[in-house]
């Protein structure tokens, strides 16, 4: 699974450089197709669009590279993508399943071996 970690940081990589671009014939891929709903948090809507894709891409070097921190930064904006897709689900509700799913299986494919690690003991 580390080969498809380190995929999946360069497609963070890629995605949030691609977010920074002003493209009129790509407006947004997939995990950032319901981002616009972060819009709605009052008084924090625009730094928060500005500081998702710095966190993807600061969490695609790191998963690419290897680090720790890497995946915790991955965690902290697919939480942060997750709620934008579940806020969005009545207002565009295909764009916002695109990005759970998308959002989903990259967390699997991040935490694959941290399971143990973060289920409770018992």
């Amino acid at each position: 699974m580390k080969k498809y970690r380190e995929y999946v940081g360069w497609g963070a990589i890629i995605v949030s450089a691609l977010s920074f671009l002003n493209l009129p014939f790509l407006p947004a891929l997939p995990p950032m197709l319901s981002a616009g709903m972060l819009m709605a948090v009052p008084a924090l809507g625009a730094v928060l669009m500005m500081l998702v894709p710095m966190l993807l891409f600061a969490a695609g070097i790191g998963l690419v590279k290897g680090w720790d921190g890497g995946r915790q930064l991955f965690v902290i904006w697919a939480v942060i993508g997750a709620l934008a897709a579940f806020s969005g689900l009545s207002y565009i509700p295909v764009a916002a399943a695109v990005d759970l799913v998308v959002i989903g299986v990259s967390l699997v494919i991040v935490l694959w071996g941290d399971w143990q690690r973060l289920l409770p003991k018992g």
